[in-house]
């Protein structure tokens, strides 16, 4: 299944539109570096509206925190719902929604746009240069310096740019790139994805986790692992429930002592099973804290696959259409598998060999 009419309407509407702005606004920049020591606040654009591109921005915010860690943050993202996942961080100050109702109301937009504008930045920093939005949102903001990446048509007025280097890189990598405006290679810092838990948070996600399962009469084991599983995805990623029948029933007879637990969601709303224990969180920070006491968590390519990798639970994740080495996991102890020449049992197989290899995790 492609992308639905509405979204390739509106790429083209984008596209459109980006050509004219293109011919209409000359851009000229300069790959000199930004003076450090002039940076002390600073607004990181990334509007996007799904889980896993905004777990993409941590790794650049750990290497900002680090490079620069008695600045302050803004960041300005689409959705409101991912915004807890960003303020784990020391430095950041605001996390900032666009909802795309403003562009059916304008004068709730123009008021908007005077509030972007109210605040005068030291540092704007666009992490998707080829996206309108992102674009549009440095074009407006008012910063001292504005630091992207060069691309073709760039119609939004950067002081520095970064030129990225050609080849297959991480969505979650590139933007560590960046850094590269300030001395700094991409790996001078952590190449993970991190929402930045603290103790408490985990110690909490503990406590949760197991009044949850005690509601609903689900006993942990002696020596039984907490595996948890996602089903959900976009489009043609999405693996059909019978082959995580299929999967399910295979990990049962290779761990017999294991917990299983279901995430549902509001696209997800009954277990695959009844033998299974679930789990139903709005609130994404809590259920990182939650997924961070699991043993593994096995997912397919979805935002809950990276919210889980960022909460530091060894994750593997399944591959059906998308290409591991631009959306995998990045965590010491994850995986990515590509499901397509592998049956259930198979797959049941890699996922109980990768479990076994894991170091015993402390609670």
């Amino acid at each position: 299944m492609g992308l639905p009419l509405h979204s390739r309407l509106r790429q083209k509407i984008k596209n459109a539109l980006n050509s004219v702005l293109t011919t209409l606004i000359p851009v000229h920049t300069t790959h000199e570096k930004i003076p450090v020591d002039e940076i002390h606040r600073i607004l990181v654009i990334r509007v996007n509206y799904r889980i896993g591109n905004i777990l993409f921005t941590t790794p650049l915010l750990r290497a900002l925190e680090q490079r620069f860690p008695d600045a302050k943050m803004d960041i300005l993202i689409g959705a409101a719902y991912p915004a807890p996942l960003l303020k784990g961080f020391s430095t950041v100050d605001n996390v900032f929604d666009f909802p795309r109702k403003l562009l059916k109301e304008p004068l709730s937009l123009l008021s908007y746009i005077r509030h972007l504008r109210s605040t005068r930045y030291d540092l704007v920093i666009n992490l998707n240069i080829g996206s309108a939005s992102d674009r549009g949102a440095a074009f407006l903001a008012r910063g001292t310096y504005k630091l992207g990446f060069d691309a073709p048509g760039n119609w939004s007025p950067s002081t520095h740019t970064v030129t990225l280097p050609s080849g297959q890189i991480h969505e979650a990598l590139k933007p560590l790139y960046l850094m590269e405006a300030f001395g700094n290679r991409p790996d001078d810092y952590p190449q993970k994805m991190d929402i930045a838990l603290s103790p408490f948070e985990r110690s909490e996600g503990l406590k949760e986790l197991q009044k949850r399962l005690a509601d609903q009469g689900c006993l942990r084991k002696e020596g039984g692992k907490i595996i948890g599983m996602f089903r959900d995805a976009r489009f043609e990623k999405k693996i059909d429930n019978g082959w995580w029948s299929a999967w399910y029933a295979q990990m049962r007879q290779l761990h017999p002592e294991a917990l299983f637990i279901d995430i549902l969601s509001p696209d997800v709303k009954e277990k695959l099973d009844a033998s299974l224990c679930f789990i139903l969180e709005s609130n994404l920070r809590r259920l990182g804290a939650m997924l961070s006491q699991m043993d593994m968590f096995v997912c397919g390519d979805t935002g809950p696959m990276h919210l889980a990798s960022a909460s530091m639970v060894p994750t593997v994740a399944l591959f059906k259409a998308s290409t591991p080495t631009l959306y995998g996991t990045l965590g010491e102890y994850d995986r990515s598998v590509t499901i397509a020449d592998h049956t259930p049992q198979e797959i049941a197989s890699l996922v109980s060999e990768h479990l076994r290899s894991l170091p015993e995790k402390n609670r």
